[in-house]
């Protein structure tokens, strides 16, 4: 071979080399592209699901409704296919409840197992009828002077009613304290009464004004700026900055004495806790001279203990460590979302002697990741909430039975129901790629399956934790209309004051009163009965007072003997 020949060979080796490298570096930068592509579509997907969202949240319902049907949040082709999964449920929750109907024993409280059938809540009927009102009354008669002057005689009365409103009257307590001139070995001497110990000693306000503050900002959410507004349009001085220091006073004394007491009970008595927890903003301390800085954020537990009292709690930080310090020492389930702060309190082995915390989860949050995909489309999405509304509603078929009778029929009626919920979770994710929000929703279920099984486990234990949900609303509202608390131990002080208009609203007493009396009352009362001011024993407590003592605006209380039975 002559040496031109081999040069051309060796050209064409080396053209032949640089057209591999070049399609393999293609063929790597379309891999790399797809990749690329992939990840923006992911992106895409995602946010055209942030956006629906978004747009269901802004032109809906504020929040997922247990009520709202499935075909609203889905395209009508999409509907079709899941008309034979609701006809099954249906026919499946039907049946639970036609269950053992005929044969089911009766006699005993344990054996009422078969419950009352739940009446529609009426239509109403027109206006409101205000004769039948047991509000006080204030009559006018409406008469005409000269056609009685002509002879005209009064045969009735054409009777009509409106529902009137009179202005509270602001008044001056004016206490008058005796004083007496007294011979004692021969010496005058002059003598005053002793004044009645109050809650807040140096404090102008009376005890009625100090529980007319705290509502209004705690409970109805109007913050001190309007308040101080309100008062001024009635004639009347009080400033923002001297209700903010009473509220803190108020509640830093009820939350050391009756909510402390409400909260041991609690802790040491009460076997199922709910609880959840909502961020706040708290003002930061002085500048001295440095940088403005900004609000911090705090944090607002609230525990529903049984159906005894409805608990708030506040922290600095949303951690493992504030949570086993709030729940130190309980014994019983505990209800919540699937936060990773409630895992402290199962971790490591109790004692023996001691039971531990069982963590138990809540439907209402798994129901929320499958109403995010279903306001997005996913098929997914629609199934889960239609299996979840099927295990509601075979299980509310079943709230007026007494415990033991819940968990034995939960075991026959809404237990198959819930098998085959995870079973369906199971095989959906094997197919569901990807991070999409059905991917969430499922994978959501199968990693919480344990703790939502856990509500078998006893028949005191609701499907989920929304009374706690509920309990924070009052916080949220304050959230909007103040903005921030100033300091921690304002945000203490307002924890232990939403302790107790909640626990008042949970067993209907009129928090205003309530407080009012009970800020007349503490006092007297000695340390290691608070438990008995507590809003679930206050009934039974007022009964056992005296009246007249408690009618007066100022004076001493006698404190009764021991409730007994009353305060067990």
């Amino acid at each position: 071979m002559s040496g031109a020949a081999h040069d051309d060979i060796e050209m064409l080796r080396a053209a032949i080399a640089d057209r591999e490298a070049l399609v393999s570096s293609l063929r790597g930068l379309i891999v790399s592209l797809e990749g690329r592509m992939a990840a923006l579509e992911s992106a895409l997907v995602n946010h055209a699901n942030e956006n629906e969202i978004l747009k269901r949240r802004l032109f809906g319902p504020r929040t997922e409704r247990s009520g709202t049907s499935e075909l609203q949040l889905s395209l009508g082709d999409l509907l079709k296919q899941q008309e034979a999964l609701q006809k099954k449920l249906d026919d499946a929750v039907r049946k639970s409840r036609e269950a053992d109907a005929a044969s089911a024993p009766t006699g005993g409280d344990d054996n009422a197992a078969t419950p009352k059938e739940k009446t529609a809540r009426p239509t109403p009927k027109g206006r409101r009828n205000l004769a039948e009102s047991s509000l006080p009354r204030v009559r006018v008669d409406l008469r005409d002077g000269d056609i009685e002057a002509r002879g005209g005689r009064l045969i009735g009365w054409d009777t009509s009613h409106e529902l009137m409103r009179q202005q509270a009257a602001w008044k001056v307590l004016e206490k008058r304290t005796a004083k007496y001139e007294l011979e004692v070995a021969g010496n005058k001497t002059v003598l005053g009464v002793e004044a009645p110990p109050k809650l807040l000693r140096r404090s102008m306000l009376h005890t009625s004004t100090l529980a007319w503050l705290v509502v209004q900002k705690f409970a109805l959410g109007v913050p001190h700026h309007r308040l101080e507004q309100h008062l001024a349009a009635q004639g009347e001085c009080l400033d923002r900055g001297t209700m903010c220091r009473n509220a803190e006073e108020v509640g830093n004394a009820l939350g050391a004495t009756i909510v402390h007491a409400m909260y041991r009970d609690a802790i040491d008595n009460c076997s199922v806790l709910s609880t959840d927890a909502t961020g706040a903003a708290i003002q930061p301390g002085p500048r001295n001279g440095g940088a403005k800085q900004a609000c911090k954020n705090g944090h607002f537990f609230t525990i529903v203990a049984d159906c005894a009292h409805v608990l708030f709690s506040y922290v600095e930080r949303h951690t493992s460590e504030a949570v086993a310090k709030l729940f130190h020492g309980f014994r019983g389930f505990l209800q919540s979302d699937a936060s990773s702060v409630y895992d402290i309190l199962e971790r490591g082995p109790p004692s023996d002697s001691e039971l531990g915390v069982v963590l138990v989860g809540c439907w209402a949050h798994c129901r929320r990741y499958f109403f995010d995909a279903a306001v997005c489309k996913y098929e997914v999405g629609v199934q889960g909430l239609m299996r979840i509304r099927a295990v509601y509603a075979a299980d509310n078929a079943l709230a007026d039975l007494p415990p033991i009778a819940r968990k034995r029929e939960r075991l026959v009626r809404v237990l198959p129901l819930v098998d085959d919920f995870f079973a369906w979770v199971a095989s959906m994710e094997a197919i569901t790629p990807g991070r999409t929000l059905a991917a969430r929703a499922l994978g959501y279920a199968k990693n919480q399956e344990h703790e939502l099984r856990r509500v078998f486990l006893d028949g005191r234990l609701p499907l989920d934790n929304t009374r706690s949900e509920r309990a924070l609303r009052k916080v949220v509202v304050g959230r909007k209309n103040w903005m921030f608390y100033g300091s921690d131990v304002h945000a203490e002080a307002a924890a232990a004051i939403f302790s107790l208009v909640a626990s008042c609203r949970l067993h209907r007493l009129d928090p205003e009163i309530y407080l009012d009396e009970v800020m007349r009352v503490l006092p007297y009362w000695p340390r290691e009965r608070y438990i008995e001011l507590a809003p679930n024993r206050w009934r039974a407590t007022r009964a056992a007072l005296d009246p007249k003592e408690l009618d007066l605006p100022i004076g001493p209380i006698t404190v009764p003997t021991l409730l007994g039975a009353a305060a067990a």
